[in-house]
């Protein structure tokens, strides 16, 4: 079921707080309660993915007793080697055949099989939690904790990333203890604010720019379109904000805290402060456990190159776009954020710094730009948008725009939702909750209006 649903918003979710908050005064029913509505929560989109997902979660907890029992370092490696086997396997196999295919100009037979929901957001969970109890910073635990941390459905099946550092200890904790209140005021606040960010400007967006790439798909665009086409940038980040902001709402009803996942990226300066404020634990995720495990590689005996560094940069981000889509757009995609990224830190060391008001545009027009082969499933339908950039829209083509202008006004001027929240709910006001109520009630009506479109980040 979907965030912006009725059958989450108003069944699944109040029953989930309902049953919680009964069996709160009696903690060993914490774990398997939330447990419980977990499973439940994923098994509602295809029950047979739960099994796949249970056996992930047994398997890497023994293979973290095993570790533990042993401190045997290559009982981790085999466990992340078969972690990144089943998502291969699930999700880049066709990929890989279809493009060796391709290359020789042979046919290879596809694999009849359905990407698991969610498979590349538990993989990565199940590789921090192993890396980091390899390093010290995470300690085993039982299963039913562990089962928790991997399958809680408030980020199970798009993030955010957390690591078991920032969340494990909050399992079981008293939903009801003292300041509950407030907190859940700041979780209603979170997911009233992130379903305006999707249900108000996300999906409008989209259903301006669908027609536009569906067109780009089979001929250049001429008509002035393409200019619009460029506001996909601003659908995916209130897409994926949104589905964030619903998630670390939901999850503070149930007294647990999420990391946040956004910062306001588009006031961004620099390409290197975006990727600093967008999808912020992912970005942490491949910092720590990608890049600078590549960047500290001994090569030929040596390591903390210029060139190594500059790898290690490309590599990450083209593994970032990979991870994104088993396309090679999606390949191109990461690499020139990587590529966007050592221009960056070439230019911070040869040339001065550049005006704010110059960095901020050039990093938004790049990011933009750039977005256009996210979305496309070929680059030949990319360069269908780019070459349309030559014309200008016309009036007919700017009266839609008004939904895609309004969407970069606000995530320009306007803070992060965590800071939008803390000023609401920190020092309240009396007419703020029946504002945000009034509002509520708007998006439960607009939603039944509405066709509910699927969270982007769902597909990866």
């Amino acid at each position: 079921m979907l965030f912006n649903s009725y059958s989450f918003l108003l069944a699944f979710l109040p029953a989930a707080v309902i049953v919680f908050a009964m069996i709160d005064r009696r903690p060993r029913l914490r774990i398997p309660c939330l447990l419980l509505f977990s499973l439940l929560f994923y098994g509602y989109w295809n029950p047979s993915f739960v099994l796949l997902l249970a056996g992930s979660i047994l398997v890497n907890w023994l293979a973290a007793r095993w570790f533990a029992a042993t401190r045997n370092n290559a009982v981790i490696t085999m466990a992340i080697v078969l972690n990144l086997a089943v998502l291969g396997l699930f999700k880049y196999a066709n990929f890989f055949t279809g493009s060796v295919a391709a290359l020789f100009d042979t046919h290879i037979g596809r694999l009849d099989i359905v990407l698991p929901l969610g498979i590349s957001f538990f993989t990565f969970h199940h590789i921090m939690y192993l890396v980091d109890l390899r390093r010290g910073r995470a300690e085993p635990t039982t299963l039913d904790r562990y089962a928790l941390y991997i399958s809680f459905f408030p980020q199970a099946v798009a993030g955010p990333l957390a690591r078991w550092s920032e969340v494990g200890r909050q399992f079981g904790r008293d939903a009801l203890e003292a300041g509950w209140e407030q907190r859940c005021a700041r979780g209603i606040t979170f997911i009233i604010i992130g379903l305006i960010e999707k249900v108000l400007l996300g999906d409008p967006i989209g259903h301006i720019l669908d027609p536009i790439y569906q067109a780009a798909a089979t001929a250049p665009l001429r008509d002035g379109s393409a200019w619009l086409a460029l506001g996909f940038g601003f659908q995916i980040f209130f897409d994926f904000a949104g589905y964030s902001d619903i998630a670390i709402g939901v999850a503070l009803l149930f007294g647990i805290q999420l990391p946040y996942n956004f910062n306001a990226p588009f006031r961004a300066t620099s390409i290197l402060v975006f990727w600093q404020r967008w999808h912020m634990t992912l970005s942490r995720f491949l910092r720590d456990y990608v890049f600078m495990p590549l960047a500290d590689m001994r090569i030929a005996g040596r390591r903390h190159t210029v060139a190594q560094y500059v790898l290690a940069i490309m590599l990450t981000m083209a593994l970032c776009g990979l991870w994104h889509g088993a396309g090679w757009n999606f390949v191109l995609w990461g690499t020139l954020q990587g590529a966007a990224i050592v221009f960056a830190l070439g230019w911070r060391r040869a040339f001065p710094k550049l005006p704010d008001v110059a960095g901020w545009a050039a990093t938004i027009a790049f990011f933009l730009l750039s977005c256009v082969i996210f979305r496309t499933a070929s680059l030949e339908a990319a360069w269908d948008v780019y070459s349309g950039l030559v014309t200008l829209p016309d009036g007919r083509m700017l009266s839609k725009a008004w939904i895609v202008g309004v969407g970069m006004l606000l995530s320009v001027a306007l803070p992060a939702t965590q800071d939008l929240c803390a000023r609401m709910t920190l020092r309240p006001v009396a007419w703020v909750p029946a504002v945000l109520g009034l509002i509520g009630v708007a998006l439960l009506i607009q939603i039944g209006g509405n066709e509910s479109y699927e969270f982007i980040y769902f597909r990866f």
